[in-house]
């Protein structure tokens, strides 16, 4: 029998299948069932069942056990099809497999540092499922080209989003084969926009349209607030301060990719304007409390509790609302982030989301590409796709055409962002991708210069302190850095 990973215990982990099963209809089934294909039906407002999954055995043989590492994401019902999914598999092909959600792996630690120290004993895990970018641990030497996996995959299902290129394409390899992207942008009720006669696309689409229009849908007599978002040190707190500062139009390098662009007046105003959003009285009614000490599950906890009436999010919350039947569900609009003040360019793409890696001398390399072969076929994806509804979005080209994803208004905004050609790719524009910039990214740089505006010292000093360690960081990675 498979075994399980060393992020929860056997007995957590059983009750944790049982959930799934309940949840999914197949309750009593046991992994004997998933293995044999039982099918699987979702609850919520998508109210579908999906295909059947057939699960064709792979012929490749496990030295030991197949060991994952699986990044659980902020929607439980998906990790526990997941990891579900993963085990059937593996039952169905005769393997032993090994779990391991990734938070328990690191140990609180850095991942990258926890995979380096396993590949150097000879004790790496065989592959990694996670939405993180690949520079970083291929400047660390932590994974394996999957050049002709991810073309066979492009073969079967067309072209992949360009979001996926930006973060696992690059010397001339794939690093990572693209599984879904995520939705990520805006989402707002439209009932209380509505109320206040406003449109919930139209009266964000600049940060101060945003700001006013959260002003005035807010009733903090009702427990309503219109600002559900953070500055705090968070994913989510990160890429609000990062968004601000490209819509005022700052950057953190140049278009080579060699000089560090950062202390310029456009990031100054960018974190003054921030602060005045989170201090200045004429704002006070449209925060919730406690927000300046938000982490990341909670913009979500306070949007599916009525509270928040606008935020940013990776879509996991509306998928969420979507599956729980939340009462509001279908009031919920996905909308693009605002454009750029100078010229009302558009800044937006979707992220490589979720992809799987092949770590570096894994003892399973056979079984891993079927792993991925499997998760690749369309009743796993569109289990994917239904469970997380707009929000685990097709990586790509045909999958955008599945009516999964056609009949989902906010799926098909998706969609436009996602097909759309752009230069932008996020932290590294106007320049491409480099190590540097990647290990910025992992950082908390972003909501510590924040805290520090915050607390009171100048904006322009703490700019100029943090352009001086990202200079530093690029010269470490063998980069200009600076003029």
């Amino acid at each position: 029998m498979p075994t399980r990973g060393s992020g929860s215990s056997v007995m957590s982990s059983r009750v944790d299948r049982r959930r799934f099963l309940q949840r999914t209809g197949v309750a009593g089934a046991g992994l004997a069932g998933l293995a044999a294909g039982a099918p699987a039906f979702i609850r919520g407002a998508a109210a579908q069942s999906t295909p059947e999954i057939t699960r064709q055995p792979s012929s490749a043989t496990v030295d030991g056990t197949l060991r994952v590492l699986l990044a659980a994401d902020f929607h439980p019902d998906h990790n526990e099809f997941m990891r579900a999914e993963l085990e059937a598999y593996a039952a169905a092909s005769g393997w032993s497999i090994e779990i391991t959600d990734v938070a328990g792996f690191q140990g609180g630690g850095d991942l990258n540092q926890q995979l380096l120290g396993s590949v150097q004993a000879g004790n790496q895990p065989d592959m990694l499922i996670h939405n993180i970018g690949a520079r970083n641990m291929h400047t660390l030497g932590l994974l394996d080209p999957v050049t002709e996996l991810t073309d066979e995959m492009i073969a079967e299902y067309g072209e992949p989003i360009q979001g996926a290129r930006f973060d696992s394409e690059f010397e001339d390899e794939w690093w990572g084969v693209p599984f879904f992207t995520r939705a990520g942008g805006y989402y707002v009720r439209q009932d209380l926009f509505a109320e206040a006669g406003l449109d919930p696309v139209a009266d964000i689409d600049t940060y101060d349209k945003m700001r006013d229009s959260a002003l005035a849908v807010s009733k903090p007599d009702q427990q309503v607030w219109g600002w559900g978002m953070s500055i705090n040190r968070s994913g989510d707190g990160a890429s609000l301060v990062q968004n601000v500062i490209f819509r005022y139009g700052g950057t953190l390098q140049d278009e080579t990719g060699q000089l560090v662009t950062f202390n310029s007046p456009e990031t100054i105003a960018a974190l003054n304007w921030l602060k005045e959003t989170y201090t200045d009285p004429r704002f006070a009614n449209m925060l919730p409390p406690g927000v300046l000490s938000w982490t990341d599950p909670n913009n979500n906890e306070s949007f599916l509790a009525g509270q928040s009436v606008i935020t940013q999010n990776a879509g996991t919350m509306y998928a969420k609302a979507q599956l729980d039947q939340v009462p509001f569900a279908d009031q919920i609009v996905f909308a693009p982030y605002p454009t750029r003040i100078s010229d009302g360019a558009k800044l937006d793409f979707l992220t490589g989301g979720f992809k799987f890696f092949a770590i570096t001398g894994a003892k399973n390399r056979a079984a891993v590409d079927d792993v991925v072969r499997h998760f690749h076929t369309v009743p796993v994806v569109e289990t994917v796709w239904t469970i997380s509804r707009g929000y685990a979005l097709p990586a790509f080209r045909s999958g955008w055409e599945n009516p999964i994803i056609t009949s989902d208004p906010n799926s098909m905004r998706g969609k436009e962002i996602a097909l759309t050609d752009t230069e932008f790719n996020g932290l590294p524009w106007p320049g491409e991708d480099n190590a540097a910039v990647a290990s910025i990214a992992s950082g908390v740089y972003y909501t510590d210069m924040m805290a520090e505006v915050m607390q009171g010292r100048s904006t322009e000093e703490v700019v100029a302190d943090y352009h001086s360690q990202f200079v530093q960081i690029y010269q470490d990675f063998g980069f200009q850095g600076e003029e």
